[in-house]
């Protein structure tokens, strides 16, 4: 007499452990092709051009840009629904220079009232 090994059933827990893992598989080999293309700089704007220099949000729908074209800096006003408009133009060596950003052990140091550390030379 011959026995018929079989497996048992799947479950619903099986099925769903399954899916899950296919799921984070799909995902991290999307974080990676596009971390890859990223870094050789496929879906960037790289334009020799049109450079953006900063942007500013006002709000969820509208903000300012900073955008160097051709030596001269124009600032646009962008919103929903709505063109770009040129709100002001600019030389390139009239814009003021920018503060080097504060880091954030800096703040928590202010906001403690302790002086903040000097990094290491």
């Amino acid at each position: 007499m011959q026995v018929w090994l079989q497996a048992a059933p799947a479950g619903y827990g099986v099925a769903l452990l399954q899916t899950l893992l296919a799921l984070a598989a799909v995902c991290i080999l999307a974080w990676v092709v596009l971390r890859w293309s990223a870094r050789r700089g496929l879906g960037h704007g790289t334009g020799r051009r049109v450079k953006v220099l900063e942007r500013v949000p006002l709000d969820g729908r509208r903000a300012l840009y900073l955008v160097e074209v051709g030596g001269r800096v124009l600032l646009l006003g962008a919103g929903e629904g709505a063109a770009p408009a040129v709100l002001a133009e600019l030389a390139l060596d009239e814009l003021p220079e920018v503060a080097d950003p504060k880091g954030f052990g800096e703040l928590v140091a202010r906001l403690r009232g302790a002086a903040p550390k000097e990094p290491p030379a």
